[in-house]
């Protein structure tokens, strides 16, 4: 008797893990995407602002001064590194300054395309810096062009998550002449900007 019992009760709990192992599913392995945030870099920016465009000829003690807007778009690959393209141009007459002020009927413009290394201070904040190439253009009846290196520093604070607002400094032109003319004066053309931007 002792043994059949022995018996039944191995018999059951053979059938048990039978039934209960035909039950059990494979394992699917897990894997963790990480979700892409809207916050990441890798975006689209327009811009537009004011720029206080200055150009002075250094020997001669001449300045020209010029109310300007300027236009600017880029791509940032990362928090650290984008591209910027911008364009320049005065908007009404220029300033000329030579010991007297007067107003000269005269355009002032630069173009440019600048790498562009970013260094986020705070989730909104951070500062830059450009260096790149680019033209300056003047034009008081007669054209003047040179074309060369550029940089600038600046900062840039996200008001939301799409509008931004920025300054920075802008050296356009530092060299001998320019185009031709003045060749023994240092003439440098410079800006000081402030705008917004929108990131797609």
């Amino acid at each position: 008797m002792k043994n059949i019992t022995m018996s039944l009760i191995a018999i059951i709990s053979l059938s048990t893990f039978s039934v209960a192992g035909g039950d059990i599913s494979p394992v699917e392995p897990y894997v963790n995407v990480p979700e892409v945030s809207d916050a990441m870099p890798g975006k689209f920016h327009v811009g537009l602002g004011y720029s206080y465009m200055n150009m002075n000829i250094d020997d001669t003690n001449e300045d020209f001064t010029a109310h300007s807007v300027l236009f600017k778009g880029g791509y940032n690959f990362n928090e650290y590194i984008g591209v910027e393209g911008r364009y320049t141009m005065n908007v009404g007459d220029i300033t000329y300054d030579n010991g007297k002020e007067s107003d000269i009927n005269a355009d002032m413009s630069n173009i440019g395309l600048y790498a562009k290394a970013m260094y986020p201070v705070t989730e909104e904040f951070n500062i830059y810096g450009l260096l790149g190439y680019g033209q300056v253009k003047f034009d008081d009846g007669s054209e003047y062009t040179e074309s060369g290196l550029q940089w600038g520093i600046g900062a840039e604070y996200a008001v939301t998550d799409h509008i931004g607002v920025f300054v920075d400094y802008t050296n356009m032109y530092n060299d001998k002449g320019l185009d031709g003319a003045v060749v023994n004066s240092d003439v440098v053309v410079d800006a000081i900007s402030i705008g917004a931007t929108y990131t797609f």
